[in-house]
């Protein structure tokens, strides 16, 4: 399985898939990559899949927390699907600082259902 991130926008949400082992480049690429997305569109909304991803270090988790501090006045609504508790907790922690902000367990069509509503 080859590490990568992935990020485009379908149906006015911004997806971002993460699969394989995350490193700080690849989540710094998808940053980068989504702060792109939120600055030329308005009332941003984002899907975080994380369902091919292995489990994120703390530190991964917390610059996660970092950057989401510098884009949540611009995002309405941000969802990250997971795979297991390991990983749900890392969101629950990327995402604290969030307006409106869900984990979904295994669940992708119900985080963009939500997303959408």
């Amino acid at each position: 399985m080859e590490n990568s991130v992935n990020v485009e926008l379908r149906d006015n949400i911004i997806h971002a898939t993460y699969i394989g082992e995350m490193n700080m480049d690849l989540v710094k690429q998808a940053a980068e990559s989504i702060r792109q997305y939120v600055d030329s569109n308005e009332d941003c909304k984002i899907l975080y899949n994380t369902l091919e991803m292995k489990n994120p270090p703390m530190k991964l988790a917390l610059e996660m927390k970092d950057f989401d501090a510098t884009i949540k006045d611009k995002v309405l609504k941000s969802a990250t699907v997971v795979p297991g508790a390991a990983t749900a907790f890392m969101a629950s922690i990327a995402f604290i600082l969030s307006k409106n902000h869900k984990v979904f367990h295994n669940d992708p069509e119900g985080a963009e259902e939500w997303l959408k509503s």
